[in-house]
């Protein structure tokens, strides 16, 4: 379930339909999903883009007469359909735009429509390019987000622990951002470095979840097999990824690729 969806299933059975203030979502909300005061403010904003909550006056709201939440898309093209659900992350683009930063969105956020469990608090990687990223985490920090630059596996742990009421946002450095359009990750690009930064651990995210997610993918869009291995070249983990198309799509004509324990892993999440 979506965050947008399970707020407003909330505000729907503590308001009804009788108009409430933001201070009151924003009790509500802490004392049953834990949400800080800034994060009910979001997901009410985001609320009333989608038409789910109707703004009434200056923080006064009223659930709207709709029967079902309507989920965000932006298609970019025919390899990038992007489900948005985090409202952090949508306000941390918008700020990166506005401040003329050259990123990338890419990870699991990019892949969020085909994430199995979508857990409450997400972890966002942004690619910028080289010599961007203090500047990038600097804005970012300024509008009050949870940004850590270049960090290890173990501090984003550690982050996670810490910032219990938020997003976090990992932002990282490179030369050059293939499969880039208008700041989010081509399918291709999200696939590879999901599973880079997964396996690697880079990122505490679930390998047998990575697994899943590339089934998913596989399963209902077109991908591009040459273009996802040249990607996955240049991270160095084109054998691996070699045995994993192998797997989703048996008669491919490829090689034989890489098998270890990083890949198996994957397999699992892949037969599940």
């Amino acid at each position: 379930m979506k965050w947008t969806s399970s707020t407003l299933d909330l505000l729907k059975v503590a308001f009804g339909k009788e108009p409430f203030s933001l201070k009151q979502a924003a009790v509500a909300l802490k004392k049953e999903m834990g949400y800080s005061y800034n994060a009910a403010r979001q997901v009410l904003h985001e609320l009333v883009k989608a038409g789910s909550l109707t703004k009434l006056g200056r923080g006064l709201y009223r659930v709207a007469e709709k029967k079902a939440v309507q989920t965000e898309a932006l298609t970019i093209s025919d390899k990038l359909v992007v489900t948005l659900t985090s409202g952090f992350l949508i306000r941390a683009e918008e700020v990166l735009k506005e401040k003329g930063v050259e990123f990338m969105v890419t990870g699991p956020s990019a892949l969020s429509q085909f994430v199995h469990l979508l857990p409450r608090r997400l972890i966002h990687l942004i690619y910028v390019v080289d010599g961007a990223g203090e500047f990038a985490t600097a804005i970012l920090r300024e509008e009050n987000f949870r940004v850590f630059l270049n960090p290890k596996g173990n501090e984003v742990e550690m982050a996670l622990q810490a910032f219990e009421d938020r997003d976090i946002f990992v932002i990282r450095e490179y030369a050059k951002l293939e499969g880039n359009v208008e700041g989010r990750a081509v399918l291709e690009r999200a696939l590879v470095d999901t599973y880079f930064e997964a396996t690697r651990r880079r990122i505490p995210f679930s390998e047998v979840e990575v697994g899943r997610i590339m089934a998913n993918v596989f399963r209902t869009e077109k991908i591009d097999i040459a273009r996802l291995l040249s990607l996955a070249g240049r991270r160095g983990v084109k054998g691996e990824m070699q045995s994993i198309v192998k797997a989703l799509i048996p008669d491919v004509p490829l090689s034989a690729g890489v098998t270890n324990e990083k890949v198996e892993q994957v397999l699992k999440g892949i037969r599940a």
